[in-house]
């Protein structure tokens, strides 16, 4: 099979497109948001190009061209595959509408997946996962050495994702701890219910140094903008645990069902238990570090890319 992803994200570039190549399968990356201004007919000349069994797209990533997308798709009669990985918090405002367009659709909130089926649409679950090929620790930098850090952007759209701001960043950032917080600008605009200063706020890190700076870190902090799925959760923890990391998160019902509390990582479901939790496993490196380990291991077992490459295949044999 061949799938041809409409770009490259890391969660496509060092994820699923990844996990596919290293399953066997023939994944190529096009960049078709940032071309089709220039060249209206880009999308086109890589179908003839490529000549893809799929095309996919995640999320938000069709909205930009979804005008170019359909009309070519439909020419060539290519299946389109989208990966809703913004469900349940987006299903209704764009997940349904798109899924209804695509051939086949994979969803990270499992309990999204009886709405789809119910409207038609050929659906399976698909979480999130690792790519240990590249979630692995690496050799730590002194520029990035911290006690706590947390890598993402400042989101404020979702209940969840303010209630995991004041759990778990805003106790730490009042502590007077070793913070460091790096992600885009949204962090210092002042628009948002929190704002950094230049003491806590790192700058935009490179994807490509997610694993040194995970590595350089003693405890990495996770949020999510979900806390009311059973499966969705951050993609951040289990590139995280590849990275074999400390991981402190914010509790939600998917990190409980998929992870054993003090053994794969450690979550807090408030301010308080955070600055506990931080107060005891900071000291202890090597208690930190036996946790690690085994969140390493069990996201190395069972949450790899190219363990979801396999079962999406598995899927699409059966489908189609």
């Amino acid at each position: 099979m061949k799938f041809l992803f409409v770009n490259g994200p890391p969660i496509i570039k060092y994820g699923l497109a990844a996990g596919l190549a290293e399953a066997g399968e023939d994944a190529a990356i096009i960049e078709v948001p940032g071309n089709i201004e220039e060249n209206p007919e880009y999308f086109r000349e890589q179908l003839i190009l490529q000549r893809p069994d799929f095309v996919v797209v995640e999320g938000t990533a069709i909205l930009k061209p979804y005008q170019v997308l359909f009309p070519v798709l439909n020419e060539f009669n290519v299946p389109l595959i989208f990966w809703a990985i913004d469900d349940p918090v987006e299903f209704k405002n764009f997940s349904l509408h798109l899924a209804r367009r695509a051939k086949y659709v994979f969803t990270t909130d499992i309990d999204c997946l009886p709405l789809y089926l119910r409207h038609g649409i050929r659906a399976a679950h698909m979480q999130f996962a690792c790519l240990p090929s590249f979630h692995k620790r690496a050799a730590p930098l002194n520029e990035l050495k911290h006690d706590i850090i947390f890598v993402g952007n400042n989101y404020h759209k979702y209940a969840a994702r303010i209630r995991g701001l004041d759990s778990i960043l805003k106790p730490l950032i009042d502590s007077g701890l070793d913070l460091k917080i790096y992600g885009n600008r949204w962090w210092v605009d002042g628009k948002r219910p929190l704002t950094l200063n230049s003491r806590h706020y790192g700058g935009y890190l490179p994807y490509e140094m997610l694993p040194a700076a995970y590595s350089s870190a003693k405890i990495v902090l996770g949020l999510h903008s979900v806390d009311s799925s059973p499966t969705m959760m951050s993609m951040r923890t289990f590139e995280a645990l590849g990275c074999g990391t400390f991981h402190l998160s914010q509790w939600t019902p998917a990190i409980e069902n998929l992870f054993i509390n003090h053994r794969h990582l450690v979550w807090s479901k408030s301010a308080e238990e955070t600055l506990e939790l931080v107060k005891y496993y900071l000291p202890r490196g090597d208690l930190r570090e036996r946790i690690a380990r085994a969140g390493q291991e069990e996201v190395y077992k069972k949450h790899t890319y190219p363990a979801r490459a396999k079962e999406m295949k598995r899927f699409l044999s059966e489908e189609i």
